[in-house]
């Protein structure tokens, strides 16, 4: 007989269990087997009888394993049955990673990894994956889970795209750098009185085209314009409170703008933040931001060094408007090498149907389905995926509306995943509606 891993996992729990003359496992499997004129009475029952067993067994083999039985505070029971065990673990420069296990489908994988400093204090709940790299996969994000100061081990759960590239292969994950000892610098009073900033004399400018340049926000849509004038550098230098890695090195009204010019370290990894407006009515106003550097010369050049932020202050009551700031700075950049090989193995539960939704911007050819989430296929502007709504009608009457959203584009396809908190039992789903259109699961 082939068993799929959960199968295995039960087998090899119920056969350290001593009964010469009784065999549980074919019991159990007879029992679950429904004569056919009964089928469709007792199917609901039998499902919830065979989910329940399934965790029961899966939680108890799982909480025996060194590592794993730590992971089950901080993901969902439900995922158990899904898990793929790997427990292989590497050392460097004195931490400890040990991959734990994963979960993946067609589109995306989970990986639940350990980071535990053996000789220092260098990890700790701010912990911040910095260059890391799963081959066969890409646009990554981690987030850290959980933190245990005892042990000084953090547990962190990856994401990655490209999950159908790894089924079944042997994959490398490889960590290069993490940060750590991150300090929120959160509603900072710059002190800085707006009335007493100067408008900037046009000799004093620098005329750049804004396609050179790195940039962001929505001030410069607004513009409608392909050149800006920015501050020339250097010409300040005002401290912020307990702030040491950035610096404003200019500051002035231009063209009707308030423009903020800052100086940042240049042993800077990662520290970052930004300028916001505050007014008596705690509204925030945000402003765009230009990324340059600057030659020999004195000439800006699309490089990092200076963060110049601009407000569009024309419509603004600045006599009851304060300027405060949002930054992040780690104490921590360590480098190493801790890199695993090991096999991931794809859920087997999962379901494709062929469409025609046209949402506007999108036309939707192929809906998939997976213990993860939905993923819509088609063609078209992934920029619309911000207009859509999913939802999974499950066979016990209840809706699952799925919010998370991950888009990339593949050649000529457009491939639109939504994820679950919880993972879906496939069988157990009747239909998805995507923006009122109802898919039947046949």
């Amino acid at each position: 007989m082939n068993y799929d891993y959960d199968e295995k996992i039960i087998k090899d729990a119920l056969n350290t269990v001593e009964t010469p003359d009784f065999d549980i496992l074919s019991n159990i499997k007879n029992n679950m087997q429904i004569p056919k004129e009964k089928k469709q009475i007792k199917k609901p029952i039998v499902i919830f009888i065979t989910a329940c067993l399934i965790f029961i067994l899966s939680a108890s083999v799982f909480a025996s394993i060194p590592g794993l039985k730590d992971l089950l505070p901080f993901i969902n029971n439900n995922m158990l049955s899904f898990f793929q065990p790997i427990q292989i673990s590497c050392e460097d420069n004195g931490i400890k990673m040990e991959v734990i296990g994963t979960v993946n489908d067609d589109e995306m994988a989970l990986i639940y990894v350990n980071m535990q400093d053996l000789t220092g204090d260098r990890i700790d709940e701010t912990l911040d994956i910095y260059d890391y790299f799963l081959k066969g996969a890409h646009a990554f994000t981690s987030e850290i889970i959980n933190y245990d100061e005892t042990t000084k081990t953090a547990t962190i759960k990856v994401q990655a795209n490209g999950g159908k590239k790894l089924n079944g292969k042997r994959i490398s994950f490889e960590i290069t750098s993490f940060l750590s000892d991150k300090h929120v610098f959160d509603n900072l009073d710059t002190g800085i009185d707006l009335f007493e900033i100067k408008e900037i004399p046009k000799s004093e400018v620098n005329t750049i085209n804004l396609e050179d340049f790195s940039r962001g926000g929505t001030i410069f849509e607004e513009l409608n314009q392909n050149k800006i004038n920015i501050l020339k550098p250097g010409k300040m230098k005002i401290h912020l409170p307990e702030i040491d890695f950035m610096y404003i090195s200019n500051m002035g009204y231009i063209d009707g703008r308030l423009h903020i010019q800052t100086k940042w370290s240049e042993d800077n990894i990662d520290d970052h933040g930004y300028f916001y407006l505050d007014n008596i009515n705690d509204e925030k106003i945000y402003s765009g931001n230009i990324y340059y550097g600057v030659t020999e010369s004195g000439t800006p050049e699309n490089a990092r060094g200076y963060v110049e932020y601009i407000f569009d202050v024309q419509n603004l009551d600045l006599e009851n408007t304060n300027l405060k700031g949002y930054f992040v700075s780690n104490g921590n950049y360590i480098t190493g090498n801790w890199k695993v090989s090991f096999k991931m193995q794809s859920v087997d539960e999962e379901k494709s149907l062929p469409c025609n939704i046209n949402l506007d911007s999108l036309q939707i050819n192929n809906i998939s389905i997976s213990p993860l989430g939905v993923t819509l296929t088609g063609t078209g502007d992934e920029k619309g995926n911000e207009n859509i709504d999913v939802a999974v009608n499950m066979n016990d009457g209840s809706v699952r509306k799925l919010d998370s959203v991950i888009s990339r584009r593949e050649n000529d396809k457009i491939k639109i995943k939504f994820t679950s908190d919880l993972p879906l039992y496939v069988s157990m789903v009747d239909s998805i509606d995507i923006n009122g259109t109802k898919v039947e699961l046949e």
